[in-house]
């Protein structure tokens, strides 16, 4: 296997990074574990990825600190894959609330600007909790902890446990537990905006995306979300609209558009059906379309249907990840392949060994599925 980019690695899938800061020494960190490409996030976009630009009436053009961030990416032989901004900068979108207008701007804006800068990819967040200022585990008057939970997980029936080989801690879900903590939840805590059906729900992201989508189409960028995760059919108060295959499919067909698809969270998927089989077919269906942009690539153990899983190693979990990524790579998909949600190893001081453990692992079957093509 090559170490270089550019032709090195066209036409396959890209170890990738997603990151939000860009130092030397990070971005030197990213190559030398093996990255091709990043998937740049927040703050590391520049200004335009920070929420203090929502704070100014108009998007000044972001073309130019987007060209500077992908000049700084490609000097340490990086790919910029995708640019991704903050999940609160959708939050009046998916609330109703008076910033949606104002939101919507900003990522028109921010598409024009990737398209000019030549970074093919813009992703956002979709998720309504997501949205919140503050995330699950620093809000006060959460349900506490129980015996065996190291900590909070990202919201109510998630908790880090050590429940992996060695005793490695792993993000767990619990349907029991997600009914449990909700329960446990005051209002103002669970769903601060409210309940929420799915058709209002759906009504809002099909006004986001007769905005979008047109100005997407005319950039050639592609545009796409994370699905639901955790992928229940209801959390948090509301009604979730990307927590089957069936909504992500729905969400690519609001608009039509070649430019219209998804950040596919490969372990996000598995945990929406019931077993390996669910998985794949929806994995080629969305890749048949060429509706995949960039993968999160994760593999659980067990799924949400069946009432619990837990994001375990690569080699741990339900999927056969050589088979996805032969997938992969049948269909000709050549985006990003982001290790994501970093396993808790023994000593590991913020994730690193277990980044650079899952990024060696899709290496290795990047390598082993080109040598059987060639």
């Amino acid at each position: 296997m090559t170490t270089g980019t550019g032709s090195d690695w066209a036409g396959l899938p890209k170890p990738a990074l997603h990151m939000e800061s860009l130092s030397e020494a990070r971005l030197r960190h990213a190559r030398q574990l093996g990255a091709v490409g990043i998937n740049v996030q927040g703050a590391a976009m520049g200004t335009c990825g920070t929420l203090e630009a929502l704070e100014q009436p108009v998007t000044p053009d972001p073309t130019p600190e987007l060209t500077a961030m992908r000049r700084t990416v490609e000097a340490q032989g990086l790919e910029v894959l995708a640019v991704q901004v903050p999940a609160q900068m959708t939050h009046g979108v998916l609330t109703g609330g008076e910033r949606r207008d104002r939101e919507i701007e900003h990522l028109c804006a921010v598409i024009r600007g990737a398209g000019k800068a030549g970074i093919p990819a813009v992703f956002y967040n979709l998720t309504p909790w997501r949205s919140l200022p503050v995330w699950w585990w620093g809000t006060p008057g959460v349900p506490e902890r129980r015996p065996g939970d190291v900590r909070h997980g990202s919201g109510p029936g998630r908790y880090y446990r050590a429940v992996g080989r060695g005793g490695a801690v792993l993000l767990t879900h619990e349907t029991r537990r997600v009914a449990e903590d909700e329960a446990r939840s005051p209002a103002a805590i669970l769903a601060p905006y409210g309940e929420m059906d799915a058709e209002t729900l759906w009504a809002r992201v099909r006004y986001l995306y007769e905005r979008i989508v047109p100005v997407a189409e005319a950039v050639g960028v592609n545009v796409g979300t994370h699905p639901n995760d955790p992928p229940e059919p209801r959390y948090r108060g509301v009604e979730q609209i990307l927590h089957t295959p069936a909504g992500l499919q729905r969400l690519i067909d609001l608009v039509p558009s070649r430019r219209s698809g998804l950040l596919l969270c490969i372990g996000t998927l598995h945990e929406m059906g019931t077993g390996p089989e669910d998985t794949m077919a929806a994995l080629e269906a969305f890749l048949g379309q060429g509706k995949v942009y960039g993968t999160h690539f994760r593999n659980p153990r067990g799924t949400a249907r069946n009432g619990y899983y837990q994001e375990d190693f690569l080699d741990e979990g339900d999927l056969d990840m050589l088979a996805v990524m032969r997938l992969l790579h049948r269909y000709g998909y050549s985006g990003g392949v982001d290790p994501d949600h970093a396993q808790g190893i023994e000593g590991d001081e913020g994730g690193r060994e277990a980044w650079a453990w899952q990024l060696g692992y899709i290496r290795a079957l990047v390598g082993a599925v080109r040598s059987e093509t060639r």
